[in-house]
């Protein structure tokens, strides 16, 4: 078929209103002219049918993407334009039964043309995007992240999360964003390539989010550092998965185990005592016990009444101010208090999360995954407006 014969059948009159001369084609191998006569018996029936349809446009999308890993090259490269020009026209369809349509066909095609993609992948409906985003292999890393940077909706985090393959990067920004249920998909996935200092930002986050929570104990690969801090602090159904996994050498299974025992003694020993737990934590400061394993294991018990005694007693600072600073939802002053309490920044973000109720999206998080990231005289300005003095 002559190109512009097919221009026509495709665009409609106005495109040959000139007289088109094309040179003389080569003959193509009898794979190429089946492959074109196929291409072009669907835009004729398209044509004859009535291009105003819908239902005509969106069968004229399910065929063309049947066809696309057979379009041959040299040749007929011709058929290939005709063809990858119809289907950039139906991705811009303003009915969007067609869009579905062509989303849904070409979603499994490795050999999709990039740009058709790209269009499908950041519509608007859900219906159209959705399965593109999540399982279309000709959609690059580089144009998933530039959706991931532009705030899309939750659903379409989630659907590129659940992506077969997913780079670390992709993962990284992903968790960035602060949309729980995609971090959550993202935990699931098997796939998913998660950098450890990703894991280890999750890691410090899971104790605001508990759903979190086994997922990253069964995660493969998790690090055994990360395992040993997440049995600091999540539940014992949580840390009894953590000790089950047969990667884990014998050591990492001990440290669990002691985290375990640990925080069970605690328990144990808070129901023997009468005394209270803001009297305990004054027992444990006497005594020189009241450090951040003993925070941990109140903080893994809920015992908020134990944490803000604690900061009182360690940062010198009246009960009063205290309870104003973690009340005032203020990560930064929250943050400044745990460290004029001598405590490391880790213990900084359980207690923003689990005590002073933050936001995960309001949170300070660590620097370079263990460091505060403010310095010491910003964070002595900002206790003075609490009236916290040096």
């Amino acid at each position: 078929m002559a190109p512009e014969l097919m221009d026509y059948l495709f665009d409609g009159p106005a495109a040959s209103a000139a007289p088109v001369v094309a040179p003389p084609p080569a003959v193509p191998a009898p794979h190429a002219r089946t492959v074109a006569r196929r291409v072009g018996d669907a835009l004729v029936e398209s044509r004859l049918a009535g291009m105003g349809d819908a239902g005509v446009r969106a069968s004229l999308a399910r065929t063309l993407c049947r066809l696309l890993p057979d379009l041959p090259p040299g040749g007929a490269e011709t058929v290939s334009t005709v063809a990858i020009r119809a289907l950039e026209q139906l991705a811009r369809d303003h009915i969007v039964r067609v869009r579905e349509a062509l989303a849904t066909s070409i979603k499994d095609v490795a050999c999709a043309p990039p740009a058709v993609v790209a269009t499908l992948a950041r519509d608007v409906e859900r219906s159209v995007a959705e399965p593109v985003l999540r399982c279309c292999a000709a959609l690059s890393d580089e144009d998933l992240l530039d959706i991931v940077a532009n705030a899309p909706a939750g659903w379409a985090l989630s659907a590129i999360a659940r992506r077969h393959r997913v780079a670390a990067s992709l993962s990284e920004a992903i968790a960035e964003t602060g949309d729980a249920a995609a971090t959550g998909v993202l935990l699931d996935n098997s796939g998913a390539v998660i950098a450890e200092r990703t894991l280890e930002s999750l890691v410090e986050e899971a104790a605001h989010h508990p759903d979190w929570q086994e997922k990253l104990a069964r995660r493969p690969a998790l690090p055994r550092r990360l395992a040993v801090r997440l049995a600091d602090f999540v539940d014992l159904t949580v840390v009894e998965a953590l000790r089950r996994r047969p990667d884990f050498d014998a050591a990492t299974v001990a440290d669990i185990a002691a985290c375990t025992r640990r925080r069970i003694d605690w328990a144990e020993d808070a129901a023997q005592e009468t005394e209270t737990p803001e009297r305990r934590a004054v027992r444990l400061h006497r005594q020189g016990k009241l450090d951040e394993t003993a925070l941990g294991d109140a903080l893994s018990w809920n015992e908020t009444g134990f944490v803000r005694a604690a900061l009182t007693l360690r940062a010198r600072v009246a009960p009063d101010v205290v309870d104003l600073i973690l009340d005032a939802h203020d990560a930064t002053a929250v943050t400044a208090l745990v460290w004029r309490a001598g405590l490391s920044m880790r213990c900084a973000m359980q207690i923003q999360a689990r005590v002073a109720a933050i936001n995960p999206r309001a949170m300070l998080n660590a620097r370079q995954g263990s460091g505060f990231p403010l310095s010491p005289a910003a964070m002595a300005r900002h206790l003075e407006r609490y009236g916290v003095r040096s």
